[in-house]
């Protein structure tokens, strides 16, 4: 079997798109708005979150703003000030700053970047623990949703015997569905070879 054949795919997974838990996309936009476009987006990891970030980008261009994005990791957490100027100077009521990993940042990096971002139209950011913003969502997973996944990847039909699994996989990876459906990945290449 070719890689590209898996439906746990890289390109196939990230190819599923958030799915708002007990909201729609009219009241988490709202939310935000009420927000002044400036909040986090919090949750443990594999939860979500950057999905999230990325799927309010062409939502907030649809309403008529430019949207900048930029992250930071734990190998990487500083934004190199050159980069950093690249990326909020100019910035305007027109623009909104989606930022991945916000908690990762140093204390004085973030109160610069916040400096740096008030005349932005908003700022939303992600972080695992609520704090530096007003909270967005707080992304949650479950076995349910991660069923739900594996049923857009292969079909109700072939999901169904996959149930359990999941169920087991979403225990042993202690909610994290990054890496649950990366090691789906793996039992479903054994199991075709």
């Amino acid at each position: 079997m070719l890689a590209r054949d898996n439906p746990f795919s890289t390109d196939r997974v990230l190819s599923v798109r958030y799915r708002p838990q007990g909201a729609t996309w009219d009241s988490l936009m709202a939310r935000l708005e009420a927000l002044g476009r400036r909040a986090a987006i919090v949750g443990p990891e594999g939860s979500g979150k950057t999905t999230l970030l990325e799927d309010l980008a062409p939502r907030l261009r649809k309403c008529g703003f430019a949207v900048r994005t930029a992250a930071v990791t734990r190998e990487a957490p500083r934004i190199p000030r050159q980069a950093e100027d690249a990326l909020v100077g100019g910035i305007g009521p027109r623009d909104v700053l989606l930022f991945d990993g916000a908690d990762l940042l140093p204390w004085l990096d973030w109160r610069r970047l916040r400096r740096r971002t008030a005349g932005a139209g908003g700022l939303v950011i992600t972080m695992h623990k609520p704090g530096r913003l007003p909270t967005l969502v707080t992304c949650a997973t479950s076995p349910a949703l991660l069923q739900e996944i594996v049923e857009a990847l292969l079909g109700p039909g072939e999901a169904g015997a996959w149930r359990g699994r999941a169920e087991a996989l979403y225990a042993r990876h202690r909610g994290n569905l990054r890496e649950a459906l990366r090691e789906l990945y793996d039992i479903y290449a054994a199991e075709e070879r």
